[in-house]
């Protein structure tokens, strides 16, 4: 990071604060599921199974990014309060305590946050791409060797005088991100690539209305985690550079590692995400199964207005 101490206590702080809301965003949209996913009437004939599945996923994701955040306020409060008078000053602190085992261990929850969310991201592709097993082989690939890379950079950044953003934990951090990125990049355009191409199909089959629900520019945004992408190619330039300002990205990439996953979640528990039996149905122009607003189930032709083809969470 350098010698200039003021913009990597800068980036520290900003970066935790967009973190802290972010975190109240992720914090909204978890009850927000939960509920939907307990109580909401639209989802009687959801399967218990996949309902309890999402709602653990959930709570899983929300405890790994609690675990990095409180990890973030605690160094934070050690550097600027308990430790500010120490020679050297904060930035002095930060070099020297980078791989303390509560740091080491907020960096392990978000690491397994991005496995978690790289996970759910690979399984809502082969729900676009089912059909075509031989085409998930690549993104399954480069999917197991990140989650490899990631396990050996947490060890490294865990070891004594470990730096995440320095040293020899770089050289495995780097190819991590890479990693992570390329395989974050080819999912987005497969999954993209595919609602593209049904956004034709259901027009005629559900209608225009309702298919901008489900292929439209919000659909599209979560259902292929485009933001959390950009963001890991901008993070990902400033970390290669050692730039203090990768401080600030680490944070808000490592918030919007749960984010991603919990609004995709989000979209399911409120019957507007995509499913496999639904994908399978419009795209093989077979009648949809929906849930009226009274909860009990009809079958519509392939031109009714359906209004929730992703009942089956």
């Amino acid at each position: 990071m350098g010698d200039q101490s003021l913009p990597l206590e800068r980036s520290w702080y900003i970066g935790n604060t967009f973190f802290a809301i972010l975190y109240g965003l992720q914090l909204s949209m978890y009850l927000q599921s939960m509920y939907h996913l307990n109580v909401d009437t639209a989802n009687l004939k959801a399967k218990r199974s996949s309902k309890v599945f999402y709602m653990a996923y959930s709570s899983l994701l929300l405890v790994l990014i609690t675990i990095a955040f409180a990890a973030n306020l605690w160094f934070g409060e050690a550097m600027w309060i308990e430790h500010r008078d120490i020679e050297g000053g904060p930035v002095e602190f930060f070099g020297e305590n980078i791989a303390a085992w509560y740091n080491t261990f907020g960096t392990a929850a978000d690491v397994t946050a991005n496995v978690l969310g790289d996970g759910l991201m690979l399984y809502r592709c082969f729900i676009f791409w089912g059909h075509m097993k031989l085409a998930m082989v690549f993104p399954t690939l480069i999917y197991l060797a990140s989650v490899a890379m990631g396990i050996t950079t947490t060890i490294q950044s865990g070891l004594p005088n470990g730096n995440f953003f320095q040293g020899v934990t770089v050289n495995f951090g780097i190819p991590w991100l890479v990693l992570t990125i390329v395989f974050n990049i080819l999912v987005t355009a497969m999954i993209v690539a595919r609602l593209l191409w049904v956004q034709n199909k259901m027009s005629s089959v559900l209608g225009t209305d309702v298919s901008k629900r489900y292929t439209g520019l919000l659909a599209v945004l979560v259902e292929s985690a485009l933001p959390f992408t950009v963001l890991g190619i901008v993070y990902l330039a400033l970390y290669i550079r050692n730039l203090p300002e990768a401080l600030s990205l680490a944070d808000i990439w490592g918030a919007v590692v749960a984010l991603s996953p919990q609004a995709i979640i989000l979209r399911l528990a409120v019957g507007a995400g995509w499913t496999k039996d639904a994908f399978d149905r419009v795209s093989t122009g077979m009648e949809l199964s929906v849930v009226n607003h009274g909860g009990e189930e009809q079958e519509e032709s392939q031109r009714s207005k359906a209004s929730h083809p992703s009942s089956h969470v």
